[in-house]
């Protein structure tokens, strides 16, 4: 890769970070005190609408992750056959390394939800800081459920599966390894589909109603240029 590609890369990944972080700041300090008002009564009705299928996924999967994984590791610890304690030690640490990406990155709603709670909300100045601490959950729990369509937490399942697999071929009994892996890449995948999808609608929802959605619309293009590419933003 020439130096100009690699500045080309730069550029993108600079002008990708630039545009979501455009899109996350609102600058609801030009709200009146009204306009503030019925955004927070809008969108905490929301959460409340939503809240509970995102605590089912996040608590539950926290729950499955934790109680399945321990339960593996203590049959593997407690079997006498070589080949299955291998089968079952894996299987429990292939469970727990999904019980930490579930720890890791929480739904952003559940994992706020109890400092927006304890924000105050007295002056003009703490409804504003709360508002913008509501609508970034908001926007931040919406784009987690397009996850599912990005190569990363696919990859992720699957070449933890292979990892598990290889150390079964390796010390264990090579028979088991495919089952192990198709086994886990199911319960892996399941985790991802099973994520709630209307905090989506419950955005546009916002965005259409108060008139947001023309206002922070931002692209970009990428064209070829002399010697090197031109990139316009468009808002």
């Amino acid at each position: 890769m020439n130096n100009n590609n690699v500045i080309t890369v730069i550029l993108i990944g600079l002008i990708s970070t630039f545009m979501s972080s455009m899109l996350l700041a609102y600058d609801n300090t030009s709200l009146t005190d009204r306009e503030i008002d019925s955004r927070l009564q809008y969108i905490e009705n929301q959460f409340l609408n939503i809240e509970r299928p995102y605590e089912n996924w996040q608590y539950g999967w926290t729950a499955a992750y934790s109680g399945l994984g321990a339960m593996k590791l203590y049959q593997a610890n407690n079997e006498d056959d070589k080949d299955r304690a291998i089968k079952e030690r894996v299987a429990g640490v292939k469970l727990l390394a999904g019980l930490a990406l579930v720890l890791i990155k929480p739904v952003p709603m559940i994992a706020g939800m109890n400092d927006y709670k304890k924000m105050p909300q007295l002056s003009r100045k703490e409804k504003i800081q709360r508002l913008n601490k509501a609508e970034t959950m908001l926007k931040q729990t919406a784009w987690r459920a397009d996850d599912r369509y990005t190569f990363k937490p696919h990859v992720m399942t699957i070449g933890l599966n292979i990892i598990g697999a290889a150390a079964i071929i390796a010390n264990g009994d090579s028979s088991d390894a495919l089952a192990s892996a198709a086994l886990g890449i199911a319960i892996g995948e399941a985790a991802i589909w099973t994520q709630p999808t209307s905090a989506e609608k419950k955005l546009n929802d916002y965005q259409e109603r108060f008139g947001d959605k023309k206002k922070n619309t931002l692209t970009w293009k990428v064209n070829p240029f002399y010697n090197g590419v031109k990139i316009s933003l468009l808002f």
